[in-house]
Parts: C-alpha cells; sequence; structure tokens
C-alpha cells in the first residue's frame, strides 16, 4: 500500500546554529534545520539538497518550484533563477509533466490538499485553464490582479483538474489553508475557527486517510522571512514544530511516507532579509525513507524519487476524497 504526504514549506534552508537562524533559537526538534548532521528526537536525519543546480545567482520561488515538481533542472534550462510566478515556458513545461500528473497517470489517487476558501470557483475551468504551449486562457470573470499571481501548485493542480477545496471544507477539516490557523482569513470576515498546530496535524492525517498522495504549501515562512520580526519567526517555526511532531506521532513509518523540503533558502538567516545561497532540508521519514535519501542530492531529484518510491509499491484502491464537484467546460478565452 502507498500513502505518502509531502510537505512543501517555502523559503527554507539549513543555516547556522546562531543568533540570525530563528530554527536555532526556537531550539526546533522537528525542524532542526541549523548545526552539523541534524536529526529529528528519533533519529531520522535531515539531509542538506542542493538548491542552487549549477546556476549563478540567487535561486527564487518560481524555477525552484517548478523544478521541485516536475523534476527537470528549469534554472539551466532557461539560464537563470526566475520568481515568484512561473512563466510561460515553465507553465508549458508544468503541464506537459508534473508529480501529481505522474502519479494519477500510474494509478493512485494524488491531491493537492490546499484549500482556497475565498477563490475556489476562479482556479479551475472555465474560469482558467492552461494550454499545450504553457498560455493562459481567463474568463472575464477572473480578477486582472490575479492573472499574474498564479503559482506553480496552483497550474499543477488546474493541469491535472483538480477543483480547488473551499471554506466549507476547511470548516469540516477536509481541507487546510496555507495559513493553517487561519488567523488570516478570520481576520478577513470568514467565519472560521481558528486551528493550533495540533489540529491542523490532525486534518492533514485524515486527508491522507483518503488518498495516496498529498501536498500541502506553507508559504508562511518565506512570507515571514521577508516581512515579519525575528521573534514572529521563532513563534511561527515554533508552531511548526508542533504541527510536524503530533502528524509523525500518528503516522506508521512502516507503512506510511513523509518528506518535507524547501525550494530555496531564506528564514533560516535573518541577517538578510532575501534568498539565500544554502541548501535545503530534505527529510525522509518512515517506509522507503532510506532510498528517498539516497536518491535526492538536489531539489531536481524529488520528483523522480517519490514516482520511484510509488512505482515499487502496490496500488491501494480507496474511495476517492474530492471537494464537491462542479459541472466544468473548457472554453478558450484567447
Amino acid at each position: 500500500m502507498a500513502r505518502l504526504i509531502f510537505l512543501f514549506l517555502d523559503g527554507v534552508g539549513m543555516g547556522r546554529a546562531d543568533e540570525n537562524n530563528p530554527f536555532w533559537a526556537a531550539q526546533a526538534a522537528f525542524l532542526p534545520f541549523y548545526g552539523h548532521a541534524p536529526h529529528l528526537p528519533d533519529g531520522t536525519p535531515i539531509k542538506a539538497i542542493d538548491a542552487l543546480l549549477g546556476v549563478t545567482g540567487i535561486p527564487q520561488s518560481a524555477t525552484g518550484q517548478t523544478t521541485l515538481f516536475t523534476g527537470r533542472n528549469i534554472p539551466a534550462e532557461i539560464g537563470d533563477h526566475k520568481g515568484s510566478y512561473p512563466d510561460k515556458t515553465m507553465r508549458r513545461i508544468i503541464k506537459s509533466g508534473n508529480l501529481l500528473k505522474a502519479l494519477t497517470a500510474k494509478g493512485f489517487n494524488a491531491r493537492f490538499v490546499n484549500a482556497y476558501p475565498l477563490h475556489s470557483r476562479l482556479f479551475s475551468p472555465p474560469q482558467v485553464d492552461i494550454d499545450a504551449e504553457g498560455n493562459f486562457h481567463f474568463s472575464d470573470e477572473f480578477p486582472p490582479l490575479f492573472r499574474r499571481r498564479v503559482s506553480v501548485t496552483s497550474c499543477m493542480m488546474m493541469v491535472n483538474r483538480q477543483v480547488p477545496f473551499d471554506v466549507e471544507d476547511i470548516r469540516r477539516q477536509r481541507s487546510i489553508f496555507q495559513d493553517y490557523s487561519n488567523r488570516s482569513l478570520i481576520e478577513r470576515g470568514l467565519d472560521l475557527p481558528e486551528y493550533g498546530p495540533e489540529t491542523a496535524a490532525d486534518i492533514l492525517f485524515n486527508a491522507s486517510r483518503e488518498h495516496d498522495f498529498i501536498l500541502y504549501e506553507y508559504f508562511q515562512t518565506d512570507y515571514y522571512a521577508h516581512r515579519r520580526t525575528f521573534a514572529e519567526a521563532v513563534e511561527l517555526i515554533r508552531g511548526l514544530d508542533r504541527l510536524l511532531n503530533r502528524l509523525l506521532s500518528l503516522l506508521n513509518r512502516d507503512e506510511e511516507t513523509l518528506v518535507l523540503t524547501s525550494d530555496h533558502g531564506n528564514l533560516e538567516d535573518f541577517s538578510s532579509r532575501s534568498h539565500t545561497l544554502n541548501p535545503v532540508p530534505w527529510l525522509a521519514w518512515g517506509q522507503g525513507a532510506e532510498r528517498l535519501r539516497d536518491s535526492v542530492a538536489s531539489i531536481r531529484h524529488v520528483t523522480p524519487a517519490i514516482t520511484d518510491l510509488f512505482s515499487r509499491v502496490r496500488i491501494s484502491r480507496r474511495e476517492v476524497f474530492t471537494p464537491r464537484q462542479e459541472k466544468i467546460t473548457i472554453v478558450d478565452n484567447s
């Protein structure tokens, strides 16, 4: 049986054990992204993997994430690190192949588990579509402000025809927002409960009961590195540390797998408010973890390693767990 949880933390590198690293200041036990040979309390090692990919310059989100989720060295192919959102070339590559698409093609139930509470209906046809050349096709209803702000994971979701989870799915704990606490949504007036790290872990665990593979993206880490104080970053990390502690306590390491990585460094070094040249963490825990660690040296290797792991296990036939479906009609508004 295959079951894997992929936690993607945006903007997290492996830093020094010093006063500029909030992971060190937080003394994070489950996110020990500092010092020599870091490991979890149970001894599981954290591997530092390359995010530079042989290209000069500072790694960026769009090229890093497209590399991470397609297995192609995007900075090398286009000759640069680019961010924050994928351009036409990157969208074409995502359209042709990505982690969700590869696992689905193998018969696995793979799902991007993030909720889009305010804009769920916008991120699927007929509101938006991506053609084979990487062009966007937007309906007149799609807000112009969003048209240049469609992330790599959103593109993956749309390419795989996955309708995003919505606000009701958050209430019913079927899905989770990128800010798992929901505080930012509550501040905007949404009637939602505030979730602590343990509740967020329970939601992710329960979602993984219904899927072979789930991907959760958390980009508050990159946001806090750019815009919040060191003390706020420490508190953020302590919450994430509790989340991962709870999630691992629920999983069976002999039957299930959890992986965690990032696209580039940032939060681990507050001496600068920009991205770093540091390697990023690669945590592989549970079934197949040793193979995953051995086969991943850079973010380019993550998708091939995961698809290889799934190629070696029996497909688990479970009831598909999806948000409420709407009738989908593809329209081309080019």
